[in-house]
C-alpha cells in the first residue's frame, strides 16, 4: 500500500500481518481527501487506525499532528513501524486501546473540541453509532468526521453530528458528518 499524495507521496507502508484489519483502499483514501481537502495545519484523529494508512496520508498532506487509536497489538506495532519508517513518528501519537477505552479515559474528560478531521474506519460488524457519535464531540466547529462503512447499509444517525453526505465506492461508503 502506498501514500498517495503530499510530501510522502509514493512511499510504501506495510500492512499488519493479520486478517483482523481491513485497510481503506487507495481509491477510498483518495476519495476521502478529494471530498475533505488536504488537512493542512489540522489535528487529526484516526480511530480504528489499523496500519495507519489514513492518518499517515493526512500527515503527508500537511496535518500538524495525528492521534491514532488501535486496539489490535499486531496492527499497532505495524502502525508504529510505518510511522518510524516514514520519519513522522514525532507528529504521530498512538493510543493502543479500544476506541471505547480511549473515550472513557480520564485524559479525554471532559471532551474538548480539538480535531479538524476525524477518520473512523471500524470493522463493519462492530460499527456502533453511539460510539462514533461520542467521537463527534471532539470535532472543532469546522471539523468533519468521516465514517467508513459497508455501502449496502445506510449511513447511521449519530446523536451529536449531522450527516452532510454519503458517497459509495464499491463495497465501501464514506459518510461525512459535522458536529451538531
Amino acid at each position: 500500500m502506498k501514500i498517495l499524495s503530499g510530501r510522502l507521496g509514493g512511499r510504501t507502508i506495510e500492512q499488519p500481518p493479520s486478517r483482523s484489519t481491513r485497510p481503506l483502499s487507495e481509491k477510498v483514501r483518495a476519495a476521502l481527501f478529494d471530498v475533505v481537502g488536504d488537512p493542512e495545519d489540522l489535528v487529526v484523529l484516526d480511530a480504528y487506525a489499523g496500519s495507519g494508512a489514513a492518518g499517515l496520508e493526512a500527515l503527508s498532506r500537511g496535518a500538524l499532528l495525528v492521534e491514532a487509536i488501535e486496539a489490535n497489538a499486531r496492527a499497532a506495532r505495524s502502525l508504529q513501524a510505518n510511522a518510524r519508517a516514514l520519519d513522522v513518528d514525532a507528529a504521530h501519537i498512538l493510543h493502543q486501546q479500544s476506541v471505547e477505552s480511549w473515550l472513557a479515559s480520564p485524559q479525554q474528560q471532559p471532551p474538548s473540541p480539538r480535531y479538524g478531521l476525524i477518520i473512523a474506519d471500524p470493522p463493519y460488524a462492530q460499527l456502533k453509532a453511539d460510539v462514533i457519535g461520542r467521537l463527534a464531540v471532539y470535532l472543532t466547529d469546522t471539523g468533519v468526521l468521516v465514517l467508513s462503512h459497508a455501502s449496502r447499509l445506510a449511513a447511521p444517525e449519530l446523536p451529536s453530528a449531522n450527516l452532510i453526505k454519503t458517497k459509495a465506492y464499491g463495497d465501501t461508503a464514506l459518510s461525512f458528518y459535522r458536529r451538531s
